[in-house]
């Protein structure tokens, strides 16, 4: 099996490599997101009914796989008890996964018109996928496997991760507000560092059987796989303390921006209360536009097949006794038609896409939001480095009032899966996961995932008077969420 692991490598560079990774859906629209509502649209940190909040700490990850699933445990369960398993039969085989942490994030409002966000953020995406091929837990070796995909030919797939930190600020003001609606739009401009990048490729993978019958050939395909060059002055002779301050010089920094407009309708009734209860809130944003840039590491390779004579069997000698990529780099090289080493820089982009958000008030603290992701780079780029995000539809009914709250986003992902999450809110803390059955089911962790915030507010809700009285509106009084106090 070891031997059939590393043949594996090639059509599915690195597809099995299984990650437990910006997704806090419950606030999704939210009033009280603040800070964490850069995430979704600059311009949503406007419209919000205190001057200002801080985010000290927040984090979430999610991940979804059909390549393998993780049985025997579930978020309330001991980690050790988890199984591991390759999922079975002839389908196409995919991994995303997502993970960041928030340090620091706050929102400030300048005046009634204006408001500024800034903090520091650290954001990691995997993304991989192959076509179409067969696995079986009876595939003892590499000729079981290569005879199981006589009929998928050619096997291809594909791999990209990309880690990097960003400082952000954002800036939002009111463009439009008669009274009846409004309409803001924001910028965020962030400074990126890219921590570490890589990725792989296998393109057109063939084979066929030996004009004598016993063995299979390899026929054609390439392979080409490089990481960021930070990886290469490790050194397991040195500290941590060292190895982490080698690996931090040898990265590069870039720029990235998020733009968004939000048009919001206010409440028509005329009751006491604030001015930041509305009826529909219309978000329309474009996120990460931008890249991350590394440089290649010195083991990046580009293989392309065309040796004549590499049977499966000579495939399994030449990887038996690999274990690191040097071995697996000169053991590749007996087996090709070409390989050279890739230099010099690189880029992968960040997940850009277009988010669409509706937040419909129903009644009193009651509120259902709507938001669809279409991401922009697998249509406009084709070729390019890039790493996608996985959501694609989310619908959350929500009650929530500034000290509590209770949330159920639904979502639709772009693998068509269908995942009912949960989250509740009380005071600063925010808890919730992308997918309930992580907590009541003990084989479903592979698709999920779990986010958590501490937000600090001050505990005085706002009017517009309270930040310029110059905006005070006579006789037309917008309507309050009328939210409780505890």
């Amino acid at each position: 099996m070891r031997l059939l692991k590393y043949y594996l490598f090639l059509p599915f560079t690195l597809l099995f490599n299984f990650l437990m990774a910006q997704n806090y859906h419950a606030i999704n629209g939210s009033p009280y997101a603040g800070s964490l509502a850069t995430g979704n649209n600059p311009a949503s940190i406007v419209h919000v009914p205190f001057a200002w909040d801080v985010t000290p700490l927040a984090g979430q990850f999610k991940q979804t796989t059909n390549a393998v699933t993780i049985e025997k445990f579930s978020f309330l369960s001991s980690p050790g008890n988890a199984e591991v398993s390759a999922d079975q039969g002839t389908k196409k085989r995919f991994v995303y996964a997502n993970q960041d942490i928030r340090l620091l994030n706050a929102r400030i409002s300048l005046n009634s018109k204006s408001a500024i966000a800034f903090g520091a953020n650290v954001r990691n995406y995997v993304f991989a996928n192959s076509t179409e091929t067969n696995w079986q837990d009876t595939l003892y070796h590499l000729d079981d496997y290569m005879q199981a995909n006589v009929g998928n030919l050619p096997i291809s797939g594909q791999f990209a991760g990309n880690a990097w930190a960003e400082l952000y600020g954002s800036f939002a003001h009111t463009i439009i507000d008669n009274g009846e609606k409004i309409l803001n739009a924001g910028l965020t401009v962030k400074i990126n560092r890219g921590l570490a990048g890589g990725y792989g490729r296998a393109d057109g993978l063939t084979h066929a059987l030996s004009p004598n019958g016993q063995n299979y050939l390899l026929t054609g395909g390439s392979v080409s796989y490089g990481y960021s060059s930070n990886f290469d002055n490790l050194d397991s002779n040195k500290t941590a303390s060292a190895n982490r301050k080698i690996f931090y010089q040898k990265t590069y920094s870039s720029l990235s921006a998020d733009i968004g407009l939000e048009y919001i309708l206010l409440s028509a009734e005329d009751e006491e209360g604030s001015d930041y209860a509305y009826e529909t809130k219309i978000g329309l944003s474009m996120m990460d536009i931008g890249k991350n840039n590394y440089r290649y590491g010195r083991r990046s390779r580009l293989a392309i097949a065309g040796k004549t004579g590499i049977t499966d069997s000579i495939m399994e000698s030449k990887f038996l006794n690999v274990t690191n990529i040097d071995n697996f780099n000169d053991s590749l090289a007996t087996i090709v038609g070409s390989i050279s080493g890739i230099g010099g820089a690189f880029h992968i982009y960040q997940p850009a896409r277009v988010m669409i958000n509706i937040d419909q008030h129903i009644v009193d603290n009651f509120f259902v939001n709507a938001e669809l992701t279409i991401p922009i780079l697998p249509v406009v780029a084709k070729y390019a480095l890039f790493v996608k995000d996985i959501n694609l539809l989310a619908i959350t009914p929500r009650w929530e009032t500034k000290s509590l709250g209770a949330y159920f986003p639904i979502l639709v992902n772009n693998k068509q899966q269908v995942w009912v999450g949960g989250a509740f809110k009380a005071g600063p803390l925010l808890l919730g996961t992308h997918n309930l059955a992580n907590i009541f089911s003990k084989n479903k962790t592979q698709r999920g995932g779990l986010y958590l915030a501490l937000t600090i507010r001050p505990g005085k809700q706002l009017t517009r008077e309270d930040r310029n009285p110059k905006n005070k509106l006579p006789g037309n009084r917008r309507r309050s969420l009328e939210c409780p106090k505890f």
